[in-house]
């Protein structure tokens, strides 16, 4: 039975208007459930608001749960991305566009046997890696990237995508505006789930028979107080943050994501193309100091990417990004995604984290916390009891 929400009483409130807590509304949503999702600024603020948009698997050798895991999420990405635009009318930017990385060294090469013996076993036949000689045509014909810069050849796959992280996130804000709520600019003060409710800034409460904590690195300081006394009190994540840049770039959109060490080129439609990205750690005591404001000094990754496929060279800067993704800590964890109920309290679910893949695998996220599939790991968290 739904609660009566004039009281403003609802079956979840989730605490963030980001990928994992509007996917979390929209599951709830077609269950039946009634939803309000509280954000303190906007949705698609934070990490979930950046430019990049890559779609990428891990590497297919070396298989375990959490690629196993990531490869459903990502294959299945597709379709759920399609359902929602015809829900709501809205693109996604959505292209299953596949990924070339050069090799650089001749290590490299010496690991692509066993990448493409990965593909066909653990991709099983649904998607597929070759390996691409040095002097290919394709290289010639595309330019992506030069000759010159893949010496020992690349190998290229057709599993990885791209996705507009704007588009997407708006597409699903709009679904779960029009069969739910959400409120922008309320901030959570803190969370009581043996009351079923969380209290807000001003003072009201908003009141749910399950809460979802889903807002990024401010989730830390909400789910803190119910971490047990073997953590000594250490934060359990911090912030990371990245920035990225949109160029405006002429191309017929066939081409895949060019991916090497940590840079990226992704084409996207409109004759667009985001490069990205920086990872530099923020702990959660500076995060208040740290603006999201774009630093012109820190443009390593671009000269990169010119570096990596010189045609873009003169394309014009249209946009620059930056923000604060989070990355779990936890000991015994690391950096894998918490999916999990809160043990000790059923109805407190923690949706954080994935770092760089969280939007491949957010559509998942629910499923995971209520035991539903297995997620990347089913490791019991040090919470209080």
């Amino acid at each position: 039975m739904l609660m009566n929400n004039h009281d403003n009483e609802f079956d979840s409130v989730i605490i963030g208007a980001g990928v994992l807590g509007l996917w979390a509304a929209r599951q709830i949503i077609c269950e039946g459930g009634s939803v309000c999702v509280l954000d303190r600024q906007r949705v698609g603020n934070g990490g979930s608001g950046g430019i990049l948009g890559a779609l990428m698997s891990h590497i297919p050798d070396g298989w375990n749960i959490k690629k196993e895991f990531q490869f459903q999420a990502l294959d299945m990405l597709e379709g759920e991305l399609e359902t929602l635009s015809k829900d709501t009318g809205l693109s996604t930017g959505y292209r299953r566009c596949g990924r070339v990385m050069p090799l650089v060294h001749e290590g490299m090469k010496d690991h692509v046997e066993s990448w493409l013996s990965g593909a066909e076993t653990n991709w099983r036949g649904r998607h597929s890696m070759e390996y691409l000689e040095s002097g290919n045509s394709w290289f010639l014909d595309t330019g992506w990237p030069l000759t010159a810069n893949a010496p020992f050849g690349a190998s290229i796959d057709t599993f990885a995508a791209r996705c507009s992280p704007r588009k997407a996130v708006a597409a699903l804000a709009a679904f779960v505006r029009y069969h739910g709520e959400i409120r922008e600019g309320c901030e959570v003060s803190c969370v009581l789930p043996g009351q079923n409710k969380v209290t807000l800034s001003d003072g009201t409460a908003v009141s749910g028979r399950e809460i979802i904590v889903a807002n990024g690195v401010d989730a830390y300081r909400l789910l803190h107080p119910f971490m047990g006394p073997a953590n000594d009190d250490k934060p359990l994540g911090r912030g990371v943050r990245g920035q990225a840049v949109m160029i405006e770039f002429a191309h017929d959109d066939t081409l895949p994501i060019l991916y090497q060490d940590g840079t990226y080129i992704v084409p996207h439609e409109n004759n667009y193309m985001a490069i990205g990205s920086t990872s530099h750690n923020v702990p959660l005591s500076e995060l208040e100091e740290v603006h999201t404001q774009f630093d012109p000094l820190d443009m390593d990754f671009y000269h990169r990417a010119v570096k990596l496929a010189p045609g873009i060279k003169d394309a014009p800067i249209v946009e620059r990004w930056a923000g604060i993704r989070p990355r779990n800590t936890l000991k015994g964890r690391g950096a894998d995604p918490w999916f999990e109920k809160v043990p000790g309290h059923d109805n407190l679910i923690a949706l954080i984290g994935g770092f760089k893949i969280t939007f491949g695998i957010a559509h998942r996220a629910m499923d995971v916390a209520r035991g539903r599939i297995e997620g990347p790991r089913r490791q019991k968290l040090n919470w209080v009891q």
